[in-house]
């Protein structure tokens, strides 16, 4: 088998055609030219088997190809010194050497493989970040349903609470006047009442500042709220 039949792919046609250029350039040419280059380059090496000039030239073109794949290996990278204990370099030949591969391409791919590695990690830190902020708002949201629910169950009770203790001061004015009319006169008085229910009020005012709550209150309610607390219970 010829020296170029070897060297050349069969099914490489960019590397047939820069061949034919390469020769051709140096002033290399059989006088027939067959369609395909892959045959011109063997009619070539046929038809030039005595011309010196022509050895030089092949020699000269397989240089010429290494170096054009070489570069064309190193397109898009740098070098760089790395200094690695003989431990690690030891290991790195092993992986080396299973995989089929050399140092530096080996070295890219466990760097690929750790930079793909970090990057589906941090993907799942922030599918998990995103699972545990929907859980928060959730939470917050029933939360903020509960705790609507507890303030309206206690403006509710304060209400009640207050038109029992009215109900209740006037039971006892309409009992102080039925036994003693002629001497608890000043009971029935607009000014007594007041002061009766101002009393009860600061009792129960004592006793909510107490009570740990979302909301500080002041009893009574006012008139707003009372409003509200009315229509709800009639509903």
């Amino acid at each position: 088998m010829s020296s170029l039949r070897k060297w050349l792919r069969p099914n490489d046609e960019g590397q047939h055609a820069w061949a034919v250029s390469y020769l051709e350039k140096k002033g290399i040419k059989p006088y027939s030219r067959p369609e395909k280059d892959y045959e011109y380059l063997l009619e070539i090496e046929r038809e030039s088997q005595k011309n010196p000039h022509y050895k030089l030239a092949e020699n000269s073109m397989k240089a010429a190809w290494r170096q054009q794949q070489l570069r064309g290996k190193r397109k898009g990278k740098t070098e760089f010194s790395l200094v690695i204990s003989k431990e690690k370099k030891s290991k790195l030949k092993a992986l080396s050497s299973k995989k089929g591969k050399s140092l530096n391409e080996t070295l890219e791919e466990l760097i690929d493989d750790e930079s793909a590695r970090q990057t589906e990690h941090q993907k799942k830190i922030l599918e998990a970040k995103k699972e545990l902020n929907q859980r928060l708002e959730m939470a917050r949201g029933a939360q903020a349903v509960k705790l609507n629910e507890v303030e309206a169950t206690t403006d509710a009770l304060l209400y009640l609470l207050d038109e029992y203790i009215k109900k209740m001061v006037q039971c006892e004015i309409d009992a102080f006047k039925a036994n003693h009319a002629s001497i608890h006169d000043h009971i029935g008085t607009k000014d007594y009442k007041e002061s009766r229910l101002s009393a009860e009020s600061e009792a129960i005012n004592q006793a909510l500042s107490k009570i740990p709550a979302w909301k500080k209150r002041t009893f009574p309610l006012d008139i707003s709220t009372k409003i509200n607390i009315k229509s709800m219970l009639k509903t």
